[in-house]
């Protein structure tokens, strides 16, 4: 090679390779909105294991066709998971792992249940967060496989049905299978202006539970211990652990509690939501949280807390900005403006990403509008997401591997 040349160039024969994948996608399009709106009018709350079910089932299908080898993980609490797996020969084959869920936050009394199109958007519950993004998934691969590319990887892919509470139960298998990736791909709702994820906060989930001594309000105040003033001091004093200068946020989400006007409460519950960009600072805050739930000023009250860190924050590193940039020279490449953001909000690409693996999220549709009834998306964008990705890996693998 000249080694006046940027090796960041695609090759002559790359980028032939990137034409027909190119080609075979636009041919595809119909097929994949086809695909999507199956998923879309399938139902897969969370108090849905069925649609969940059958979601997975057509997955599994076109990964087996794809030659990858499937298994159902199975948690006691109900929830299930498809790990998809497809090795290469080659032993400097790039390892890649791919996140996606099949879960949505709207359940099967939802009004919200049916895809919809209008022109080039497509509207539904879950289409882009994140159905949209499996069925993105499944199109860079197909794409990859004509152009005889797809055993150059070392794949797994991980489809769990409990993002959307936080992945209790497939956090441990997302981590295990992540170990030893070389990079991973989040297939979330792309943002509206395009951008891609580069970085996540670590939430957590706190559940606090006052308990004081009723009483009768005008006759026996003095024998009560209101479990709400308690509450109401703990509330501010946890509240004031947010530090904005590390953009640490403490959100009391929701205080309830107390039966009537005059009686002096026994209970009081508190939801606090926690948001950190370090992993010093969820120490931080988490020990200082239930510190505070043991030193309650009003006498009498007691608090307990559940509850945790649920995800880890995912911070930026040398190896993911390189990752985000090579995905960057690819757009721009193709035509593309890709910008790349850092969002407060937690995904299951924060388990791959905190543990140092050079990740990517927010690759599904590009979108707006996430957990309301105007979740929608542009539908050209799942083919344009995944020639990105496809074409992005093509190049990965003989460019940028070794510098990640």
């Amino acid at each position: 090679m000249n080694h006046d040349e940027d090796p960041r160039q695609p090759t002559h024969e790359q980028r032939m390779e990137g034409s027909r994948i190119i080609n075979w996608l636009d041919e595809q399009e119909d097929g994949l909105i086809t695909q999507l709106r199956g998923y879309v009018d399938t139902n897969s709350g969370l108090d849905n294991p069925t649609g969940r079910g059958e979601i997975l089932d057509d997955l599994q299908k076109r990964y087996e066709q794809l030659g990858f080898v499937c298994r159902r993980l199975r948690h006691e609490q109900g929830f299930v998971h498809l790990i998809a797996a497809r090795p290469s020969t080659k032993p400097d084959a790039t390892k890649v792992m791919l996140l996606g869920h099949v879960d949505t936050v709207f359940n099967s009394d939802s009004v919200f249940l049916t895809f919809q199109r209008e022109g080039d958007w497509a509207s539904g519950p879950g289409v882009g967060d994140m159905k949209g993004g499996l069925v993105v998934t499944q199109a860079l691969l197909g794409g990859l496989k004509q152009v005889g590319r797809l055993g150059d990887f070392d794949w797994v892919v991980v489809h769990n049905s409990d993002e959307e509470i936080g992945s209790p139960t497939s956090r441990e298998v997302i981590e295990r299978l992540a170990a030893d990736r070389d990079v991973c791909l989040g297939f979330e709702i792309g943002r509206k202006s395009g951008a891609v994820v580069r970085s996540r906060a670590g939430v957590g989930a706190f559940f606090i539970n006052v308990r004081g001594r009723a009483a009768h309000a005008g006759m026996d105040p003095h024998l009560g211990a209101s479990a709400i003033v308690s509450a109401a001091e703990l509330a501010q004093r946890i509240a004031a652990l947010a530090n904005p200068s590390l953009q640490t946020s403490v959100n009391i989400g929701k205080i309830t509690g107390g039966e009537r006007r005059n009686i002096v409460p026994d209970a009081c519950k508190l939801e606090v939501d926690v948001r950190v960009r370090s992993a010093d600072e969820a120490t931080r805050v988490e020990q200082a949280l239930r510190a505070a739930c043991e030193e309650l000023v009003v006498p009498g009250t007691t608090a307990e807390v559940f509850g945790h860190m649920s995800r880890p924050p995912w911070q930026r590193t040398p190896a993911s900005d390189r990752l985000v940039h090579h995905f960057q020279d690819v757009a721009r490449d193709l035509g593309v403006t890709l910008e790349a953001e850092d969002t407060g909000g937690g995904a299951d690409t924060n388990f791959a990403g905190s543990m140092g693996i050079p990740t990517i999220d927010a690759l599904g549709p590009v979108g707006q509008g996430a957990h309301t009834h105007d979740e929608r998306i542009k539908l050209h964008s799942l083919i344009t997401r995944a020639k990105l990705c496809a074409i992005a890996l093509l190049r990965w693998e003989k460019a940028d591997r070794a510098e990640a």
